[in-house]
């Protein structure tokens, strides 16, 4: 039987991860603009500082997502259904986040990947064992132990340089040269 995320999980994980990097209002000139910094070159490092937040939310979320799904222990063949599931969205979502990093300078590109270490760095201990306990206990189940184990390096979709150099396959499945 194929088990589809509930429409809400997904839907709840696309407001948050919206929400995550949401614009902020107008408010006095930040600390760029009183060091001398272009408004143009303070908005785009801005925008790389949040994309570098949404990508590492969304990793977060994912984690938190795959903890909730594998919580109750489902038979393997339900989990495989719904993280597969899971996996293919996630990686729409990198990809098109990828998209956005790509358009950003070389610059803007390194306060993303710093951004996003960060957050993948403050990622809860107790978060990142639960995700860890639900993979062990499909330790069996090869193909299931490594979808979960996916999960881990997602975010490499939205770093195209490093999905072809790590994935040359799927960078090409997914039109990424």
């Amino acid at each position: 039987m194929k088990h589809h995320l509930p429409a809400p999980v997904l839907i709840a994980a696309l407001i948050f991860v919206g929400s995550a990097c949401g614009g902020k209002e107008a408010g006095p000139p930040g600390p760029a603009a009183a060091a001398g910094t272009s408004p143009p070159a303070a908005a785009a490092a801005g925008a790389a500082e949040n994309l570098g937040k949404k990508i590492g939310s969304s990793y977060s979320e994912t984690l938190k997502q795959i903890v909730a799904v594998l919580k109750d222990k489902p038979a393997a063949s339900d989990a495989r259904a719904m993280l597969t599931d899971m996996k293919n969205w996630t990686i729409d979502l990198m990809v098109s986040l990828g998209k956005e990093r790509e358009a950003l300078s070389v610059a803007d590109r390194a306060i993303v990947d710093r951004i996003l270490g960060d957050r993948i760095s403050a990622v809860p201990a107790d978060l990142f064992k639960d995700y860890q306990d639900g993979q062990a206990y499909y330790k069996d189940d090869k193909e299931l132990f490594d979808l979960i184990a996916d999960f881990n390096i997602i975010t490499q979709y939205a770093n195209f340089d490093l999905l072809k150099r790590q994935l040359p396959e799927e960078a090409k499945r997914l039109g990424i040269q």
